[in-house]
């Protein structure tokens, strides 16, 4: 279709710089015309295409006359062509922009693969954590309503069969920091990590299983983090029938931190630029109770490429730089957090700059 109409543009094209040449020739020589050379022709077919039609020039040629009444007859259907082509075309981009196939340059982004009411939810709380999020669905009539209920400098969208892995360079990435695969069933999710990983063996994955007993066969697959929904709601059930108050504390914390009052558990990583890299893990617990009002509770450190988390770790144990201090903090603390560690929260590529 695309080249067809091509054709047609280039065909006119050459009908009308025939006419063109050939209008010039035929008029320059008479006495009473007006056309004498092509800049005059150039004007008397620009106003006559545009329905201006000033009078100024017009030509006085019989042959001329014939080829100015091909103009006129030809220009309101050229316009209504080009009016057509202009529209056709930026529908044609918003489309593409909305689906996604002009790419994102999101990065340290997450990355979510399916879209149902529980992948709303986690994009609610990573957004609300001030993450940018890439969201991969395969049907086209959600993509809308998707982006009237989130801000679109923190969401992008990419319609794409979800088998189509070679499509995922539109949502960069390979600069995710993960990629969380939230279809319908764990067949469909190994398949799709599998596949995926092929072509970015180094990506990061987060599954949420139906089926607690595929755990080990996902975390062969290379899978970082493996949840089960049973597994949790078993354990929130169990512990509100015996620990009702904890419950309800432990489910708070996992929420992010709205208001001032909310509390929430978020870990920063220490940059070169943190007051306590080279400090040890007492003086953060003291400094940031005392000072800020934050609970420290533990410590990850990176070791052989591996994530150890430390819980509530001996006093003398060093902070060093690529770290992650772990605090239990309220809305209001966590911006004040955020300025003195020069980063916000959660986990950070290692070519974090520290914010300004």
């Amino acid at each position: 279709m695309k080249n067809r109409r091509l054709l047609w543009i280039a065909a006119l094209f050459a009908l009308y710089a025939h006419l063109f040449i050939v209008l010039v020739q035929v008029e320059k020589h008479h006495e009473r015309s007006a056309i004498k050379d092509y800049g005059d022709a150039a004007w008397y077919i620009l106003v006559t295409l545009t329905t201006v039609g000033y009078g100024d020039m017009y030509p006085v040629t019989t042959p001329g006359k014939i080829i100015g009444a091909v103009f006129l007859i030809s220009s309101l259907g050229i316009i209504g062509f080009l009016i057509g082509f202009i529209s056709t075309s930026v529908n044609e981009f918003r489309e593409k922009k909305n689906m996604g196939y002009n790419g994102t340059s999101f990065k340290n982004h997450i990355v979510i693969i399916g879209w149902d009411s529980f992948g709303r939810a986690v994009t609610e709380c990573l957004l609300a954590a001030g993450r940018q999020v890439a969201i991969v669905v395969n049907d086209k009539t959600i993509i809308e309503d998707i982006y009237e209920d989130f801000p679109r400098k923190s969401i992008f969208l990419l319609y794409s069969p979800y088998e189509h892995i070679h499509n995922l360079t539109k949502v960069n990435l390979a600069s995710a920091a993960l990629v969380f695969v939230n279809l319908s069933n764990d067949t469909d999710k190994l398949i799709t990590i599998l596949n995926i990983k092929q072509q970015y063996a180094h990506a990061k994955f987060l599954v949420v299983l139906e089926q607690t007993r595929l755990k080990e066969t996902f975390q062969s697959a290379g899978v970082s983090y493996v949840l089960s929904k049973n597994d949790i709601a078993a354990k929130l059930v169990a512990s509100y029938i015996f620990e009702p108050d904890v419950a309800h504390f432990n489910n708070d914390l996992l929420s992010h931190a709205l208001s001032k009052n909310d509390y929430d558990v978020q870990e920063y990583k220490v940059l070169p630029t943190n007051p306590f890299a080279g400090k040890l893990y007492s003086e953060v617990f003291e400094n940031m109770k005392l000072r800020y009002g934050c609970l420290t509770i533990g410590l990850v450190k990176i070791q052989d490429g591996q994530r150890v988390l430390l819980k509530v770790p001996p006093d003398t144990t060093p902070i060093e730089v690529g770290d992650y201090l772990i605090f239990i903090l309220n809305g209001e603390q966590a911006p004040v957090v955020a300025e003195l560690f020069h980063v916000q929260e959660g986990v950070m590529p290692d070519d974090a700059e520290p914010l300004k």
